[in-house]
């Protein structure tokens, strides 16, 4: 049986990825390109349940929470004996790497109801949840590598560490609010795309939640 120590030695990283969260939905120019490209700002625009559910799933890029980080972990696997570690069996290597999470909501599953009458527009957003987490292969570098003939290293030594470094990565994200901030910025951001619309800022109601 074998023994697996991984060890986070980069307390700073969420830090790092903090400061790089960006809202693209909140800088007014791109967001006010995105409605544009579907209500015709320069011409009145019938809102429906329709065209508003159109706009949020084109303006998907820019409701993305960017979340940047760098990570340096240690891998050390020994094989062991009723409970004791064998001698000459270690392998270890020490993995750094950056990578890229982006946090929001699917803009495709939201759901939109106009009130004509009652000139309310209610949007039901999603759960906010990791859309994707990239690695920057070129960042990917691997020190300190010991082997040994009785218990070699392996590729996937090397690509189940990777992916377990990527989920607790992850896990440290969310328990320090990644999601809960992508909520409010994506709120933030969707109601910013569509009040744009002169019509929907001057007639109706507006909430999203």
């Amino acid at each position: 049986m074998g023994e697996n120590k991984s060890k986070n030695k980069n307390t700073n990283r969420f830090k790092q990825g903090l400061i790089g969260a960006i809202i693209v939905a909140i800088l007014m120019l791109a967001a006010f390109f995105a409605a544009k490209s579907i209500f015709n700002v320069e011409e009145e625009t019938k809102i429906t349940s329709e065209t508003v559910e159109a706009a949020l799933k084109e303006a998907k890029e820019l409701t993305t929470l960017k979340y940047r980080y760098k990570n340096i972990a240690s891998f050390e696997n020994s094989q062991q004996f009723q409970g004791m570690k064998i001698p000459f069996t270690t392998k270890r290597f020490l993995y750094t790497y950056e990578g890229e999470i982006h946090a929001g909501v699917d803009l495709d599953e939201a759901k939109v109801k106009v009130n004509e009458e009652a000139k309310t527009i209610n949007v039901s957003l999603p759960e906010t949840k990791i859309l994707s987490h990239d690695i920057d292969e070129n960042s990917v570098m691997v020190y300190d590598e010991k082997n040994s003939i009785f218990n070699p290293l392996e590729l996937e030594d090397y690509s189940n560490f990777r992916k377990e470094e990527e989920a607790k990565v992850e896990k440290e994200a969310i328990d320090k609010g990644l999601l809960e901030e992508a909520k409010d910025q994506t709120l933030k951001a969707v109601k910013e795309l569509l009040n744009i619309n002169p019509v929907i800022s001057e007639e109706y109601t507006l909430t999203v939640k």
